[in-house]
This record gives structure tokens, sequence and C-alpha cells, in this order.
């Protein structure tokens, strides 16, 4: 079990739970109905064509919302301790 404590770099990990999937993605497609958020995380290359999909993630609303807040927070951290993160934004004629 993952506890978060008011300190973002304190956790404790019980190890004795089954290890946790680690996947990493570069896509992102979102879905949303008045009862759940879906997001499906892929990995695009240009070794296939399309994107490949990884992990199918669902969450209530209220929980969508929460995470988003949490994932600001955390960009804003990472950025006033790294400087700031460049997002590439292709021109769309």
């Amino acid at each position: 079990m993952i506890k978060k404590t008011d300190n973002d770099s304190n956790f404790q990990l019980n190890v004795q739970q089954p290890q946790i999937p680690e996947v990493y993605t570069n896509a992102v497609k979102t879905n949303m109905t008045p009862y759940e958020f879906e997001i499906t995380m892929g990995l695009g290359s240009n070794n296939y064509e399309g994107i490949r999909p990884v992990i199918n993630v669902r969450m209530s609303p209220q929980f969508a919302k929460e995470f988003s807040e949490l994932l600001q927070h955390n960009v804003k951290l990472f950025e006033e301790k790294f400087g700031e993160i460049s997002v590439f934004k292709p021109v769309v004629n």
C-alpha cells in the first residue's frame, strides 16, 4: 500500500505488495460520460503505423478532477525546481 503524506517526497511502500506494472506513454486519448472518464494511453512510434494502446484507465469525474489538480500542482513544483517545461506545439494549417 502506498500512502501519500503532506511531504510530497515521502511515500511509505509496503514491500510485501505485488510489483506494480510500469508503463511509458507518449500519446493519450480521452473520453467521458456523465459517470466516468476514460483515458487510453499509448505509444506512438515510427516503427509501426499509428498509436499502439498500452493501458486504459477509468475513473469517476470527481477523482478525475482531483487527479488533474494534483498533476497540475506537481508540474508547477517540477518547473519551480527544474525550470519551465517546453511543449512542442505543431503548426496546423
